[in-house]
C-alpha cells in the first residue's frame, strides 16, 4: 500500500509506502530528465519499519536526489550532450533499524543456532529481554535533535553546511546509531576528501561532525571519545597549477561570442580582454561602461550592489577587441540599470552562475576555468613586454610601491591591451 506522507513539488510526486517489513521512498524523475536518468521513478529502500526514521531518511534522500536534477537542470546548454547519468551514486546508505527484535533473531540463523546449542554467551530469555530496547540514536534521526539543542534552523548560516556534513557521512560510512562511530568511520570521511583534492571542505564538515557529536554525546550521556576529535589534515597537498588558454581555445572562445546571442557568449567575451571577475561583472552599472569615447571603457568601483575596500580593485579597464563588441552588444540587449539583471532570476547567486560559466569553458576547452583567463591575459600582455605596474593596474593587483602614486593613462593601457587583439 502506498502512502503520500509528505507534499511534493507540482508535477513530481515523491512518496513512501511500506513493503514487507520496510519502508521504501519512491519519486518520479522530472520529466526533461527521464531520457538522460533512463528510468521515469526512483525506488529506494529506507531499511526501516519506523515511520518517523522513514521519514527523516526520505528527506535526506529527496535533497539528494533534488540537488542532482537541479545540476542537471540549470546545465541546458550541454543537457543534449551528456551520457546516461549514474543515479546509484546519489543514494545514501542507510543501516537497518528495525524494533521487530525477535522476528530479528529468528531470521539470523546463524545467532539462533549460537543460542541453541549454547555457544552465545546470552540466554534467549537475556537475549530477548534485555536488549528489547534498540538504540534509536542513529545518525539521521538525532540531526533533528541537534539542531533543536544548538537552536539552529533552516535561516541559520551554517544550517546548509551542518546538513550536507551529515549526508557526507551517511554517503561515505552508511546510517548507524551515533555511538556506533568510530575512528575507522573519521579516516574513511577524511580519505574522501584527500582522494577528492577537497581537503578544506573536508576539514570545514569534519569541524561540523565534531561539534555534532561532542553536543549529542554530552546530551545522551555516552561515554565514548569523539570519533572526529584531533584529525590531522596534510598541510601540504598536490594543488594543480592554472594553465592559461592556448590560441585555439581563444579562437573557440572568440567565434561564441560572435555567433551566440546568450549571457554566456557576454560574459565570456567581456572577461576575456578585461580580466575582470564575474561579481564585477555582473553587477556593473550603465554609468560605469562607456562605449562613446575614442578610449571606450569600465569603471570598477563601489556602486549600490557591490563594495569594493580593496584600493587596487578600484580601477578603469579599456574595453578593445572582443570584450567591446561583447559590452556594445550588452547594452544594446537590455534595459536595466544594471545591465546583466535583464538576464537573471530572483534566485541567482555568482557562484550559481561561475559553475554554469565554468561548466561550459571546461567543455570548449582542455578542462579549464574562468581562472584560465585572468592567467591568460597576464601572459598575453607579459609577451608583448607590457611593463608591470600597468598589468597591475588593469587587473587590479598589488602595486610594488604605495609611496609614489604614478597615475597611467586610459590611453596608455589600451595601447598596450590593442597589442593583444587577436
Amino acid at each position: 500500500m502506498e502512502v503520500q506522507v509528505f507534499s511534493a513539488a507540482p508535477n513530481v510526486m515523491k512518496y513512501i509506502y511500506k513493503h514487507g517489513n520496510q519502508y521504501w521512498y519512491q519519486r518520479a524523475i522530472p520529466r526533461k530528465l527521464t531520457k538522460i536518468l533512463g528510468k521515469k521513478t526512483i525506488k529506494i529502500s529506507l531499511r526501516t519499519n519506523k515511520i518517523s526514521t522513514a521519514l527523516i531518511r526520505a528527506k535526506l534522500q529527496s535533497a539528494e536526489h533534488k540537488k542532482m536534477f537541479t545540476s542537471l537542470i540549470n546545465k541546458k546548454f550541454t543537457i543534449n550532450f551528456l551520457k546516461k547519468v549514474d543515479i546509484s551514486k546519489f543514494n545514501l546508505s542507510f543501516k537497518d533499524d528495525s524494533d521487530d527484535l525477535l522476528s530479528k533473531m529468528l531470521l539470523n540463523k546463524e545467532q539462533i543456532t549460537n543460542l541453541a546449542t549454547k555457544k552465545s554467551e546470552q540466554s534467549i530469555e537475556n537475549f530477548l529481554f534485555t536488549n528489547a530496547v534498540p538504540n534509536n540514536n542513529f545518525l539521521s534521526k538525532s540531526l533533528e535533535n541537534y539542531l533543536r539543542l544548538k537552536k539552529i534552523n533552516s535561516k541559520s548560516a551554517q544550517y546548509s553546511s551542518i546538513i550536507n556534513s551529515i549526508k557526507y557521512l551517511i554517503k561515505i560510512c552508511g546510517d548507524k546509531p551515533i555511538d556506533e562511530f568510530s575512528r575507522i568511520d573519521s579516516n574513511k570521511f577524511q580519505n574522501f576528501f584527500i582522494l577528492e583534492k577537497r581537503i578544506s571542505t573536508g576539514q570545514r564538515y569534519q569541524s561540523n561532525l565534531f561539534n555534532f557529536f561532542k553536543t549529542l554525546y554530552d546530551c545522551f550521556n555516552i561515554n565514548k571519545k569523539n570519533p572526529f576529535e584531533n584529525i590531522k589534515w596534510p598541510k601540504t597537498y598536490f594543488k594543480p597549477s592554472i594553465e592559461p588558454l592556448n590560441m585555439n581555445e581563444i579562437q573557440k572562445i572568440i567565434s561564441i561570442t560572435k555567433e551566440e546571442k546568450s549571457l554566456f557568449s557576454i560574459i565570456i567575451g567581456c572577461i576575456l580582454n578585461t580580466g575582470v571577475s564575474v561579481n564585477e561583472l555582473i553587477s556593473i552599472n550603465r554609468n560605469e561602461i562607456n562605449l562613446n569615447q575614442f578610449n571606450p571603457y569600465i569603471l570598477i568601483r563601489s556602486n549600490d550592489l557591490r563594495k569594493i575596500n580593496n584600493i587596487y580593485k578600484k580601477r578603469i579597464i579599456p574595453l578593445v577587441g572582443v570584450s567591446f563588441e561583447s559590452m556594445d552588444k550588452l547594452l544594446k540587449l537590455s534595459t536595466n540599470e544594471y545591465p546583466f539583471y535583464n538576464f537573471l532570476d530572483s534566485n541567482f547567486t555568482i557562484k550559481k552562475i561561475e559553475s554554469k560559466i565554468n561548466f561550459r569553458i571546461k567543455k570548449i576547452t582542455d578542462a579549464k576555468s574562468l581562472k584560465s583567463f585572468k592567467i591568460s591575459l597576464i601572459e598575453r600582455l607579459k609577451k608583448i613586454n607590457c611593463p608591470e605596474e600597468i598589468i597591475s593596474e588593469i587587473l587590479g593587483l598589488k602595486k610594488r610601491s604605495i609611496f609614489y602614486k604614478n597615475e597611467i593613462s586610459i590611453e596608455m593601457k589600451y595601447s598596450w591591451l590593442n597589442q593583444i587583439i587577436e
